[in-house]
This record gives C-alpha cells, sequence and structure tokens, in this order.
C-alpha cells in the first residue's frame, strides 16, 4: 500500500473502513476499541478513533494496513 492509501485509511469513517475491509474489525476488537457496532462509526474516522482511546493512530492504521493486505495476499 501506498502512501496516498494510508492518508485515505486515515480520512475513512469507519464505517467506510469496515464495510470495505469487514477484516480489519479484528484490530479494533485486539485493541478493546468498540468501533465496529459503534453509533458514532460513521463519523469518526480511523485516527480519530485512535485518539478517543489513547493510540498511536501509525500504529493502528498500520495494523489494518497490514490485515488488509494479509486479506488480500489470501484471496
Amino acid at each position: 500500500m501506498t502512501d496516498s492509501h494510508i492518508n485515505n485509511l486515515a480520512e475513512m469513517t469507519i464505517e467506510t473502513l469496515l464495510r470495505r475491509w469487514p477484516e480489519t474489525a479484528v484490530v479494533f476488537q485486539q485493541h478493546r476499541m468498540a468501533c465496529p457496532g459503534c453509533p458514532v462509526a460513521p463519523f469518526y474516522t480511523t485516527v480519530e478513533a485512535a485518539n478517543v482511546y489513547g493510540l498511536p493512530a501509525e500504529q493502528l492504521l498500520a495494523e489494518i494496513q497490514a490485515m488488509i493486505k494479509e486479506s488480500n495476499d489470501q484471496s
């Protein structure tokens, strides 16, 4: 994934991210984040959610990116 893809992930709402790549829900669950199914998921970006949970946004984005890559490699 290129830097532009990472920027897109950072700006994407959680709802959009989960619709496009449902397998990324695992990453949120590993951090005990309630993002999958959260009523504000349509409004929060991944970076905003990381900030709410006190996680480094770069780390969360990297983990999401890795999950997407892993999923793409398996298909």
